[in-house]
């Protein structure tokens, strides 16, 4: 109890900061028709970390493009974090020693030392490319008429919001608020980040159509878990016009994407489109659209 009522004082205090943001006059984001017209049998693939494959490096700019130009209307999902100086990149983990030829916490370095550092891709080989801004993942999402889905890792709720608050500034600043995703965790984190940026979709987790009190239900993409798909809550979803997103993502041997090639054959991706879910969160978005081209060609024909 005293730390959902810490959560919320810190939701209030951010939200009171950011009151003086300007804010878009549209009632709706401008994806929310979109989506709602790909619900209606079309299937949108969401790349983990922007990649299609292994000589992609997480979260790079070669990553996005490729897989934009690979997949129409892909939804690349890439990870925002802080600098020292208030700069914003990207990196999936708190430290630059995994997936880069740099060393230390990626919020103790300035943006200038971050992009010294050199990407290595998941094959092991080492790329000529530094960390991209957020502003430069998202022209190169914008080339390839892919849509950005940044994550908004969760840390404490105060820290999780201020970095919002700054994802929102930078994505109106270069104009992409029509073809972002904000993504959260928790409803109460949603609704502060929804109230914050009223034109931009938002991915809240939840796991009852009750959670969704509170939030204007056309902003709402929800994010269903991963690995036991839910067809229950899928349906629920769909009856209150609201998208389920479902992952088959992971690193244990558990996750869905690993499961559906160990016999070589893919083909059950089908049955969690037949089941209701409109967004595949993989980390083998080709596979899945190897078996649901058709519906991704049907998401093409609704207008963005």
């Amino acid at each position: 109890m005293i730390r959902s009522l810490f959560a919320a004082a810190a939701v209030a205090a951010l939200l009171t900061g950011c009151a003086a943001t300007p804010r878009a006059g549209s009632s709706e984001p401008h994806l929310a028709a979109w989506f709602d017209c790909v619900r209606d049998g079309g299937i949108v693939i969401s790349a983990h970390r922007g990649q299609s494959a292994d000589d992609q490096p997480e979260n790079s700019l070669a990553a996005i493009r490729a897989t934009g130009r690979a997949i129409p209307n892909a939804i690349v999902e890439i990870d925002a974090v802080l600098t020292s100086d208030g700069k914003l990149t990207l990196m999936h983990d708190d430290t630059m020693d995994r997936t880069t030829t740099g060393h230390g916490k990626v919020a103790e370095l300035t943006l200038a030392e971050v992009k010294a550092a050199r990407l290595r891709a998941p094959d092991g080989h080492l790329t000529d490319e530094a960390p991209p801004t957020l502003a430069e993942a998202l022209a190169a999402a914008g080339e390839v008429q892919g849509i950005a889905s940044i994550d908004l890792k969760p840390a404490s709720e105060a820290a999780t919001l201020t970095l919002a608050r700054a994802v929102i500034d930078e994505v109106r600043r270069v104009g992409a608020a029509d073809r972002v995703i904000l993504i959260t965790y928790s409803p109460e984190t949603a609704r502060a980040v929804a109230d914050m940026a009223p034109e931009m979709m938002i991915s809240a987790g939840v796991k009852s159509v009750a959670e969704l009190d509170g939030l204007r239900r056309p902003h709402i993409l929800a994010w269903t878990g991963a690995g036991r798909p839910n067809p229950a809550l899928w349906a629920e979803m769909k009856a209150v016009g609201v998208e389920a997103q479902f992952g088959t993502l992971g690193g244990s041997d558990r996750a869905l994407d690993r499961v559906y090639a160990a016999d070589g054959d893919v083909s059950e991706y089908r049955g969690l489109f037949d089941q209701g879910v409109t967004v595949i969160a993989t980390d083998t978005p080709l596979a899945v659209k190897s078996v649901l081209g058709a519906e991704v060609a049907k998401a093409e024909t609704c207008k963005r």
